[in-house]
Protein backbone atom coordinates (compact mmCIF):
# COMPACT_ATOMS: atom_id res chain seq x y z
CA UNK A 1 0.00 0.00 0.00
CA UNK A 2 1.41 3.14 -0.89
CA UNK A 3 1.62 6.74 1.30
CA UNK A 4 2.79 10.17 0.31
CA UNK A 5 4.78 11.99 3.22
CA UNK A 6 4.77 15.52 2.65
CA UNK A 7 7.21 17.66 4.80
CA UNK A 8 7.87 21.81 4.52
CA UNK A 9 9.73 24.43 6.10
CA UNK A 10 12.59 22.32 7.84
CA UNK A 11 15.12 24.40 7.40
CA UNK A 12 16.57 27.71 8.00
CA UNK A 13 14.86 31.37 7.13
CA UNK A 14 17.52 33.73 5.40
CA UNK A 15 20.47 34.51 7.59
CA UNK A 16 18.73 31.37 10.19
CA UNK A 17 20.69 29.31 11.98
CA UNK A 18 20.95 26.07 12.08
CA UNK A 19 22.56 24.40 14.69
CA UNK A 20 22.18 20.43 14.60
CA UNK A 21 19.55 21.21 12.01
CA UNK A 22 19.64 19.34 8.25
CA UNK A 23 19.95 22.28 6.59
CA UNK A 24 17.90 21.09 3.55
CA UNK A 25 14.01 19.96 3.11
CA UNK A 26 15.32 17.35 0.48
CA UNK A 27 18.40 15.97 2.79
CA UNK A 28 15.90 15.32 5.94
CA UNK A 29 13.38 13.94 3.71
CA UNK A 30 15.61 11.01 2.37
CA UNK A 31 17.09 11.36 5.81
CA UNK A 32 13.64 10.44 7.39
CA UNK A 33 13.16 7.69 4.46
CA UNK A 34 16.13 5.96 5.32
CA UNK A 35 14.98 5.77 8.84
CA UNK A 36 11.67 4.46 8.69
CA UNK A 37 13.22 1.94 6.08
CA UNK A 38 15.60 1.11 8.84
CA UNK A 39 12.69 0.29 11.17
CA UNK A 40 11.49 -1.83 9.00
CA UNK A 41 8.03 0.95 8.93
CA UNK A 42 7.72 1.57 4.72
CA UNK A 43 9.76 1.23 1.76
CA UNK A 44 11.23 4.13 0.91
CA UNK A 45 10.72 4.19 -2.97
CA UNK A 46 11.41 8.01 -3.79
CA UNK A 47 11.66 11.77 -2.64
CA UNK A 48 10.53 14.55 -4.94
CA UNK A 49 10.72 18.29 -4.23
CA UNK A 50 8.55 20.79 -5.41
CA UNK A 51 8.48 24.18 -5.62
CA UNK A 52 6.18 26.62 -3.76
CA UNK A 53 5.04 30.51 -4.19
CA UNK A 54 7.91 32.56 -4.25
CA UNK A 55 6.92 36.18 -3.19
CA UNK A 56 8.81 39.05 -1.10
CA UNK A 57 6.00 39.54 1.34
CA UNK A 58 5.85 35.78 2.13
CA UNK A 59 7.17 33.88 5.10
CA UNK A 60 9.21 30.92 3.91
CA UNK A 61 12.78 29.27 4.78
CA UNK A 62 15.62 29.20 2.32
CA UNK A 63 13.84 28.07 -1.10
CA UNK A 64 9.92 27.41 -0.14
CA UNK A 65 10.38 24.20 -1.83
CA UNK A 66 8.60 21.07 -0.01
CA UNK A 67 9.62 17.63 -0.25
CA UNK A 68 7.31 14.46 -0.36
CA UNK A 69 8.29 11.05 0.37
CA UNK A 70 6.74 8.07 -1.52
CA UNK A 71 6.48 5.25 0.72
CA UNK A 72 5.23 1.71 0.38
CA UNK A 73 4.16 -0.02 3.77
CA UNK A 74 1.13 -1.28 5.76
CA UNK A 75 -1.78 0.88 6.96
CA UNK A 76 -1.10 -1.00 10.94
CA UNK A 77 1.92 1.07 10.54
CA UNK A 78 1.12 4.42 10.12
CA UNK A 79 0.86 5.87 13.83
CA UNK A 80 4.49 4.28 13.94
CA UNK A 81 4.95 6.43 10.71
CA UNK A 82 3.54 9.55 12.56
CA UNK A 83 5.35 9.49 15.45
CA UNK A 84 8.83 8.77 13.86
CA UNK A 85 7.95 11.67 11.45
CA UNK A 86 7.16 14.00 14.46
CA UNK A 87 10.49 13.09 16.60
CA UNK A 88 12.51 13.54 13.35
CA UNK A 89 11.28 16.96 12.47
CA UNK A 90 11.37 18.09 15.79
CA UNK A 91 14.79 16.76 16.43
CA UNK A 92 16.39 17.66 12.71
CA UNK A 93 14.66 20.52 11.96
CA UNK A 94 16.14 24.34 12.01
CA UNK A 95 15.92 26.43 15.62
CA UNK A 96 13.85 28.92 13.39
CA UNK A 97 11.78 26.89 11.17
CA UNK A 98 8.17 26.19 10.99
CA UNK A 99 8.22 22.50 10.50
CA UNK A 100 4.85 20.67 9.24
CA UNK A 101 3.78 17.26 7.60
CA UNK A 102 1.43 16.01 5.90
CA UNK A 103 0.68 12.04 5.70
CA UNK A 104 -2.24 10.19 3.35
CA UNK A 105 -2.65 6.98 1.85
CA UNK A 106 -2.58 7.30 -2.07
CA UNK A 107 -6.03 5.61 -2.22
CA UNK A 108 -7.77 8.47 -0.50
CA UNK A 109 -6.98 11.36 -2.20
CA UNK A 110 -9.56 14.36 -3.15
CA UNK A 111 -9.34 16.41 -5.81
CA UNK A 112 -9.32 19.24 -3.45
CA UNK A 113 -5.75 18.05 -2.14
CA UNK A 114 -4.21 18.63 -5.98
CA UNK A 115 -5.81 22.22 -6.58
CA UNK A 116 -4.59 22.68 -2.93
CA UNK A 117 -1.27 22.13 -4.23
CA UNK A 118 -1.29 24.17 -7.41
CA UNK A 119 -2.99 26.94 -5.82
CA UNK A 120 0.33 26.81 -3.31
CA UNK A 121 2.61 27.85 -6.73
CA UNK A 122 0.80 30.87 -7.03
CA UNK A 123 -0.81 32.41 -4.05
CA UNK A 124 0.10 32.87 -0.58
CA UNK A 125 -2.50 30.31 1.53
CA UNK A 126 -3.08 29.77 5.44
CA UNK A 127 -2.31 27.68 7.92
CA UNK A 128 -5.79 26.63 9.42
CA UNK A 129 -7.24 26.09 5.75
CA UNK A 130 -5.05 23.61 5.08
CA UNK A 131 -5.70 21.79 8.41
CA UNK A 132 -9.14 21.91 7.74
CA UNK A 133 -8.91 20.77 4.43
CA UNK A 134 -6.82 17.73 5.73
CA UNK A 135 -9.36 16.58 8.48
CA UNK A 136 -12.01 17.17 5.37
CA UNK A 137 -10.14 14.58 3.65
CA UNK A 138 -9.15 12.17 6.56
CA UNK A 139 -4.93 13.15 6.11
CA UNK A 140 -2.79 13.72 9.57
CA UNK A 141 -1.19 16.63 9.21
CA UNK A 142 -0.01 18.67 12.55
CA UNK A 143 2.90 21.60 12.45
CA UNK A 144 5.59 20.64 14.58
CA UNK A 145 7.06 23.94 15.94
CA UNK A 146 7.41 27.36 15.69
CA UNK A 147 4.35 28.76 13.48
CA UNK A 148 3.61 25.51 12.25
CA UNK A 149 3.14 27.31 8.89
CA UNK A 150 4.72 24.46 7.16
CA UNK A 151 1.66 21.98 7.16
CA UNK A 152 0.33 24.76 3.98
CA UNK A 153 3.93 22.93 1.85
CA UNK A 154 3.69 19.66 2.86
CA UNK A 155 -0.04 19.42 1.95
CA UNK A 156 0.93 21.01 -1.51
CA UNK A 157 3.83 18.51 -1.95
CA UNK A 158 1.02 15.49 -1.64
CA UNK A 159 -1.07 16.94 -3.85
CA UNK A 160 1.41 18.05 -6.12
CA UNK A 161 3.17 14.39 -6.17
CA UNK A 162 -0.54 12.83 -6.29
CA UNK A 163 -1.00 14.76 -9.61
CA UNK A 164 2.34 13.91 -11.02
CA UNK A 165 2.97 16.59 -13.24
CA UNK A 166 5.50 18.96 -11.22
CA UNK A 167 8.70 18.55 -9.51
CA UNK A 168 11.85 16.82 -9.53
CA UNK A 169 12.90 13.49 -8.48
CA UNK A 170 15.47 13.99 -5.71
CA UNK A 171 16.44 10.53 -4.74
CA UNK A 172 15.47 7.39 -6.18
CA UNK A 173 17.18 3.99 -6.03
CA UNK A 174 19.99 4.24 -8.60
CA UNK A 175 20.22 7.57 -9.30
CA UNK A 176 23.44 8.65 -7.39
CA UNK A 177 24.89 6.10 -9.86
CA UNK A 178 23.57 7.84 -12.72
CA UNK A 179 27.16 10.01 -13.84
CA UNK A 180 29.76 9.23 -16.51
CA UNK A 181 28.51 7.85 -19.87
CA UNK A 182 26.16 4.59 -20.25
CA UNK A 183 24.08 3.91 -23.04
CA UNK A 184 20.40 2.68 -22.41
CA UNK A 185 20.43 -0.42 -22.02
CA UNK A 186 23.54 -0.38 -19.45
CA UNK A 187 21.13 2.61 -17.62
CA UNK A 188 18.42 -0.15 -17.20
CA UNK A 189 20.75 -2.53 -14.97
CA UNK A 190 21.29 0.22 -12.42
CA UNK A 191 17.78 2.60 -12.35
CA UNK A 192 14.22 2.03 -14.04
CA UNK A 193 12.79 5.40 -15.43
CA UNK A 194 9.73 5.05 -17.26
CA UNK A 195 11.13 7.03 -19.70
CA UNK A 196 14.45 8.73 -21.21
CA UNK A 197 13.19 10.99 -23.83
CA UNK A 198 13.71 14.54 -25.26
CA UNK A 199 11.49 17.74 -24.89
CA UNK A 200 9.86 16.59 -28.29
CA UNK A 201 9.43 13.34 -27.26
CA UNK A 202 12.63 11.68 -28.94
CA UNK A 203 14.18 8.48 -27.64
CA UNK A 204 17.91 7.41 -27.46
CA UNK A 205 18.18 4.01 -29.14
CA UNK A 206 19.41 0.85 -27.19
CA UNK A 207 22.82 1.53 -28.31
CA UNK A 208 22.95 5.20 -28.21
CA UNK A 209 25.76 6.59 -25.45
CA UNK A 210 24.10 9.18 -22.98
CA UNK A 211 26.78 11.53 -20.89
CA UNK A 212 24.55 12.18 -17.82
CA UNK A 213 25.25 15.77 -15.42
CA UNK A 214 25.59 14.61 -12.06
CA UNK A 215 23.25 17.64 -11.53
CA UNK A 216 20.25 16.74 -13.73
CA UNK A 217 17.34 14.94 -11.78
CA UNK A 218 14.72 13.29 -13.20
CA UNK A 219 11.43 15.03 -13.58
CA UNK A 220 7.63 14.11 -12.44
CA UNK A 221 5.45 13.74 -16.16
CA UNK A 222 2.03 12.47 -16.84
CA UNK A 223 2.98 10.36 -12.97
CA UNK A 224 5.79 8.71 -14.46
CA UNK A 225 9.82 9.56 -13.90
CA UNK A 226 11.16 10.59 -17.21
CA UNK A 227 14.84 11.60 -17.51
CA UNK A 228 15.09 14.44 -19.97
CA UNK A 229 17.48 13.96 -22.61
CA UNK A 230 18.47 16.46 -25.75
CA UNK A 231 21.29 15.89 -28.69
CA UNK A 232 24.85 16.17 -28.26
CA UNK A 233 26.71 18.64 -29.96
CA UNK A 234 28.85 17.61 -33.05
CA UNK A 235 31.44 15.74 -32.39
CA UNK A 236 30.89 14.50 -28.82
CA UNK A 237 32.05 11.35 -27.92
CA UNK A 238 28.50 10.34 -26.95
CA UNK A 239 24.59 10.66 -28.95
CA UNK A 240 22.64 12.72 -26.17
CA UNK A 241 23.21 14.39 -22.80
CA UNK A 242 21.44 14.68 -20.27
Amino acid sequence: MYFLLGIDDTDSPPGGEATNATHDTAALAFSLGQKLDSLGLARLLNVSCHQLFLHPTLVYTTSNIACCLLLDSDAQKIREIDMTTRLTLRSQSAAKANPGYALAAWNQFDPEVVAWGKNAQFVELQRMDAINLAKRCGIGVAGISGSGAGVIGALAAIGLRYEGNDGVIYWMPGLDKLHGVHTSIETNQFIQFASIESENLKHPALDDRIHFSANKKPILKGGRIVLQVSRAKRGAEYEWES
